[in-house]
């Protein structure tokens, strides 16, 4: 499955792209982000959040969608 992600904040900075696009075999969060921490060392061991739809999503669900947003940690003021 083709998924375009869009990266926000510093995830643009470690990617070095504000989006790609990823071939998975299996769609889910932890598919994806197994293949992140493969392909982006830095984002291994670092906390971020995938959301489908303006909905985050939780590390044992599926991707239904084509398009996910990735976060990184941010806290509200």
């Amino acid at each position: 499955m083709k998924i375009k992600l869009n990266y926000y904040g510093k995830l643009v900075e470690i990617t070095k792209k504000p989006f790609e696009m990823i071939d998975i075999e299996e769609p889910s969060v932890s598919s994806i982000k197994n293949h992140l921490g493969k392909t982006y060392l830095e984002m291994l061991n670092m906390t971020y959040q995938i959301a489908e739809n303006s909905k985050i999503l939780k590390e044992k669900d599926n991707i239904l969608k084509q398009e996910l947003d990735v976060f990184p940690p941010f806290s509200g003021g």
